[in-house]
């Protein structure tokens, strides 16, 4: 009894929209060639344990007993779970983006060098047919063309980006350098200004006290 309620719950798992959506999500990672055997085992326990915790998150009978009793889960483990599951989702996302762009990279060469192959076997054999091979050929190739410009527009689009930031962060530095310097050349007047005050204040320091001598002197002076 307990192997078929394990199916049952393994059909209903594999039956809900996160697994579904996950799937959806990761198809060119396991149809990609080469792709490690540790990644597409990540997805399906991502896909698994995201419909177990959707399973364990809706509402349950709690007035039910004997095989019907629920069984109550810790609230802070399947949500420390959760964003487990969250931050391996966005990591194979990033794989997923990495290993696409370099399939599609890897499918257009691929199909050019097919293209390249039948052009040339269809050149070699005269026949009625030949033109119309020939026509469709130039048509996928012209397809395979566009979506090469394609990719080089954005990669070009997002290089100019980042040079126009790299040039708005340049100015900046450039600016915090300017305001650095003139701070520099202030805080170099202001200790001129106070090393030219004290030797004033010296000076009449020194004043004051020959006053005073003097005076004493003629005071002297004028006693005897």
């Amino acid at each position: 009894m307990s192997d078929v309620n394990t199916h049952n719950e393994e059909s209903n798992v594999e039956s809900t929209p996160e697994a579904l959506e996950v799937r959806n999500v990761y198809p060119q990672i396991k149809q990609e060639p080469g792709a490690a055997s540790d990644i597409e085992s990540d997805v399906a326990a991502t896909v698994r344990e995201t419909a177990e915790l959707r399973i364990k998150q809706e509402p349950v009978d709690t007035e039910a007993e004997g095989d019907n009793a629920p069984i109550l889960y810790d609230t802070e483990s399947w949500q420390q779970r959760e964003q487990e599951l969250l931050k391996k989702i966005d990591a194979l996302e990033k794989v997923k983006s990495e290993r696409s762009e370099d399939g599609l990279r890897l499918q257009l060469k691929a199909r050019v060098k097919n293209l390249e192959t039948e052009l040339q076997a269809a050149l070699s054999k005269p026949g009625a047919k030949n033109q119309e091979m020939i026509d469709s050929i130039k048509v996928q190739h012209e397809e395979l063309l566009s979506k090469a410009r394609g990719m080089i527009f954005d990669k070009t689009k997002m290089v100019k980006n980042q040079e126009l930031q790299i040039q708005a962060l340049t100015t900046q530095v450039q600016s915090l350098k300017d305001i650095n310097d003139r701070l520099q050349a202030m805080e170099a007047r202001f200790a001129a200004e106070k090393e030219r005050h004290g030797l004033v204040l010296k000076r009449a320091e020194t004043s004051s006290s020959l006053n005073d001598d003097l005076r004493k002197e003629n005071y002297g002076r004028s006693m005897t």
